[in-house]
């Protein structure tokens, strides 16, 4: 980590003594919290809470844990902060409601905001000294996701993995291979930052298990995103540092991964044993191998050269050509007519048909309905129900206020985002899931927007906040 880091953000040792000046009861871990995570870990292994009855459930099981956060004075400045910072989403679902004809999907969609919001003040509830309790959760359901996933791959057994062209693609407990690497994602920058700056093995194997993870569900938009988001770390901790750290997490990785991806292949079949004992090998490589801050020189050189090394070889072998060939913007689609079939579309014509919608009703957009696209190609009709990409389906169905709304959100938390020392870590994963966004849909997930809330909540302010100053004054 870089001087200029350490100068501007406190450390886990001041946080903790900060704490501790506080009464026993206040460092207590909520209850409210304990319950969203067990609610979390359900609705992962139920495909996300996607399907009515987990999704009711899970509904249940956060707004029960929304009971429990009132309970005391924590919990309820906590729910206020966290209001506030919900409100403008909320506001403008409610407004596009009103002016629109497709209210098909308001019910759901004002749900999901107010299951966010719970999420955000359970994560805020947290006293600062047990802050690791999301940031393990969190890690334990990425970690599930990516060993489903690749036990998908590697037994060529759905759902945990599902065929794409003649490949397995891992789609874990979720079923869906993009939203498993939206939670592994940023799982794996989660796990190395805190490696890279604590310095625990524990943080670095599940780094490496992870990014195998990663690789296995082929996900174009989730690769594209962890990368983007991993060069941001390169300039916070440094290019030597950042290095040194990842060479034992790239070494497993590099042992681990080949045959994952070269069994991977619908052609072959499945060898489980041999995938699951590489991958161990790998792991035990981090594990043993970390820390390699004095064994070499110069790691950037030694990873740069490794990563080019491993290029060439999966190239010559062919275990990319599957995502390689993927490198497009097609999605699935269902061609309409007498030949019906399920063939291959375009996000490049989901995103204009999408735009055009956009440009019917700029303003309110069509209401929280379900997006029906449609375009002519070749004569037939093709019909997509997503976007592919989060902020313009919302400005479909909420127009030029849902976008406004949901940038005052964003503004609202930065308001009352404090720079706690798990802060910069949850900003990455944070980052890298609302990146991945912009190419798939994934809030449609419900446990998804709901877990890095509560990951994103732990970043906020309640104590020094206004409201909490306003409500002391009160009293």
């Amino acid at each position: 980590m870089t001087d200029r880091t350490r100068s501007t953000e406190p450390t886990a040792s001041s946080a903790i003594a900060a704490s501790k000046s506080e009464p026993a009861a206040s460092r207590q871990i909520p209850a409210g919290t304990t319950l969203i995570l067990a609610a979390l870990v359900f609705a992962v292994l139920r495909q996300g809470a996607y399907h009515q009855w987990p999704h009711q459930v899970f509904a249940g099981l956060v707004v029960g844990a929304a009971a429990l956060l009132l309970g005391n004075q924590a919990g309820r400045s906590a729910m206020a902060v966290a209001a506030v910072v919900v409100t403008p989403v909320l506001l403008s679902s409610l407004l596009s409601t009103a002016l629109s004809d497709d209210r098909s999907d308001a019910r759901s969609t004002i749900l999901e905001i107010v299951l966010i919001g719970v999420g955000l003040a359970a994560g805020a509830a947290i006293p600062a000294d047990r802050q690791d309790i999301v940031v393990h959760g969190f890690l334990f359901i990425a970690t599930v996701v990516a060993a489903t996933a690749i036990y998908g791959v590697a037994t060529h057994s759905t759902p945990w993995g599902r065929v794409t062209g003649s490949t397995w693609r891992g789609s874990s407990s979720l079923t869906y291979s993009n939203a498993a690497a939206s939670v592994v994602g940023p799982g794996a920058l989660l796990a190395f930052s805190h490696a890279a700056r604590s310095g625990h093995r524990g943080y670095a194997v599940v780094s490496c298990a992870l990014t195998i993870g990663l690789v296995s569900t082929q996900s174009r938009a989730g690769l594209a995103a962890t990368l983007v988001v991993a060069l941001w770390l390169v300039l916070r901790l440094g290019v030597r540092n950042w290095a040194e750290a990842a060479l034992p997490i790239a070494a497993g990785v590099f042992i681990g991964l080949p045959l994952a991806l070269v069994f991977a292949s619908d052609d072959r079949s499945a060898q489980p044993a041999a995938v699951f004992v590489a991958i161990l090998i790998g792991l035990a490589v981090t594990m043993f191998g970390w820390p390699m801050r004095t064994r070499v020189q110069r790691p950037q050189a030694v990873l740069a050269g490794s990563f080019a090394v491993a290029v060439a070889f999966a190239a010559a072998t062919g275990t990319l050509t599957s995502l390689t060939e993927r490198l497009t913007l097609r999605s699935g689609t269902t061609a309409q007519g007498q030949d019906a079939a399920v063939l291959f579309g375009d996000r490049a014509k989901e995103w204009s048909t999408a735009w055009e919608r956009v440009s019917e009703r700029p303003i309110a957009g069509h209401g929280p309905g379900v997006v029906d696209l449609r375009w002519i190609e070749d004569g037939r009709t093709f019909r997509a129900l997503f976007v592919h990409n989060e902020y313009l389906e919302l400005a479909v169905t909420q127009g030029m206020i849902g976008l406004f709304a949901l940038v005052a959100s964003v503004l609202l938390y930065r308001r009352f985002r404090r720079r706690p020392a798990l802060g910069l870590p949850v900003l990455f994963a944070v980052a890298t899931y609302l990146l991945h966004s912009t190419f798939d849909y994934l809030w449609h997930l419900p446990a998804l927007p709901v877990l890095f809330a509560v990951l994103a909540g732990t970043s906020l302010e309640v104590r020094s906040s206004p409201i909490r100053r306003g409500l002391q004054r009160q009293r």
